[in-house]
């Protein structure tokens, strides 16, 4: 058999799973709680003996592919010039690398920015700013900023080019490790990301991993790439996804602290006449809205949203009444116990209220959005940001996603309401990742893509037969 391994170091859980790529099919799946903290290798050694009995060669020997978002995953800090501009652009450059932004810092840093970014002690930063022969004076006062800072983390300079090379001395000569990249934003118009990606992946591989202990699974791996972060692997697998079924793609990952959307799409207008301004938009595209999430970050989404708004879509999932006093109770309680499940019809509701808050919210900042200004030719219509309205297929991950009672409304949030500014999916369907593999697929993509769109396809299933296999489980365990 072409026998095939994706690991996967989380903050929780240290996940394996085992596929036969000539049949394309799963022969199992493993979790052991992580012990990143102590030795990375007691969590993974459990998982492959969960696994070795279901492969007919050592296990040791079978090509892996590993990703991880352990201990905070990769937390970078980035710098730029304008926010809308190349400080944004530094922004999509390391999510869609799979980083963690930690902080985000436009124009010339002040004592007060330089000692919060101090205290965050990222794992990397990038620092950007002006394009080729624009603004030089900004990148070079960050440049000497940083340097007293005297961080050890390793940075990248992505920034006006006539300038970089100074900004590197400058760093370097402070005892700092740079390294120099290509502009993230070389014109007003143009966004070049790629060279930066592959730079934070080769420092996540050489520092993060290191510093973390995650390296020295090579030792009980047959590693066939380099490990990335986990984010990269889900926003791959959207990329493969969207691609083998030439359609867009939206995948919402939301967790207990965190709601993470993907899209593959490039966005392009669908409406006829349709100005489009702002930076260039990315075909693929990560955002990561770190104050929507259905535990930890529960009493956020009931800011965001209301309690007495969560509380009438809760009510219209189950037949108790519910009450914004209800919602509020529930978000505390969560909030403060983020391993709770719910415990009746209620609960349950709440929660798929709360999801669907949740993505409703993130998929607006996500999206792009039309407003109407005023032109030499009179009024028109302009497009800031990526218009999704034409998404075919949005595919939700995460426990309230793969396991709760109410995984399609939570995901029907993502639908943007008639006649509103933003340009969110119309009338898209809907997926589930039930198994949580879809950051296996994304590993497996580059490789063996043939064998992970068909295993995708097999795996993801649609919310109403996730149901069916919910129910079908919980009344074989009662038998």
């Amino acid at each position: 058999m072409d026998l095939a391994l994706a690991i996967d170091f989380g903050s929780t859980f240290t996940k394996g799973s085992l596929f036969d790529l000539e049949q394309e099919k799963v022969l199992g799946i493993a979790y052991q709680p992580s012990t990143v903290g102590t030795d990375v290798a007691i969590g993974l050694r459990a998982v492959l003996a969960r696994l070795a009995p279901l492969a007919s060669t050592p296990i040791n020997r079978i090509p892996a592919r590993v990703c991880s978002s352990a201990a905070g995953g990769l937390r970078v800090a980035v710098i730029g010039l304008v926010p809308s501009l190349s400080l944004e652009a530094a922004q999509r450059a390391a999510l869609g690398a799979g980083a963690k932004i930690i902080g985000a810092y436009g124009h010339k840093m002040s004592p007060n920015v330089l000692a919060a970014l101090e205290k965050t002690r990222p794992d990397l930063i990038l620092l950007a700013g002006g394009i080729d022969g624009g603004d030089e004076e900004t990148i070079l006062h960050n440049a000497r900023a940083l340097a007293r800072l005297k961080l050890t983390s390793p940075t990248i300079v992505a920034g006006n080019q006539f300038v970089s090379g100074d900004c590197s001395e400058i760093l370097t000569a402070a005892g700092c490790n740079v390294t120099l990249a290509a502009n993230l934003l070389p014109e007003i118009d143009r966004v070049e990301v790629d060279e930066v990606h592959h730079l934070i992946r080769e420092l996540f591989v050489k520092h993060i991993t290191q510093a973390k202990g995650i390296e020295r699974v090579s030792d009980e791996l047959n590693l066939a790439a380099p490990i990335i972060p986990t984010p990269a692997a889900v926003l791959r697998a959207c990329q493969l996804i969207a691609e083998g079924s030439s359609s867009d793609v939206i995948v919402v990952d939301i967790g207990g602290a965190t709601t993470d959307i993907h899209s593959a799409s490039d966005g392009a207008p669908t409406r006829p006449g349709v100005l489009r301004r702002g930076l260039p938009e990315l075909f693929l595209k990560r955002t990561v809205e770190g104050d929507l999430g259905v535990r930890i970050n529960a009493m956020t989404i009931v800011e965001r949203a209301g309690a007495d708004s969560i509380a009438r879509l809760a009510g219209g999932l189950c037949a108790v009444p519910v009450t914004a006093a209800d919602v509020q109770a529930y978000a505390e309680r969560v909030s403060s116990n983020p391993d709770h499940v719910p415990q009746d019809q209620r609960e349950a509701a709440i929660d798929g209220a709360m999801a669907h808050a949740a993505i409703r919210i993130a998929t607006q900042r996500h999206a792009g959005y039309l407003k109407k200004v005023y032109t030499g030719a009179g009024m028109a219509d302009v497009q800031y940001g990526k218009d999704l309205s034409g998404v075919s297929t949005i595919i939700g991950v995460g426990g309230v996603i793969a396991y709760g009672n109410h995984a399609e409304f939570a995901l029907k949030g993502a639908i943007a309401d008639p006649g509103a500014e933003s340009l969110g999916p119309v009338q898209p369907s809907f997926l589930i990742d039930r198994s949580y593999l879809l950051y296996a697929i994304g590993l497996l993509a580059d490789d063996t893509p043939k064998a992970a769109f068909n295993l995708a396809k097999k795996l993801l299933v649609s919310p109403s037969s996730a149901s069916g296999m919910r129910m079908a489980s919980a009344a074989a365990a009662a038998l």
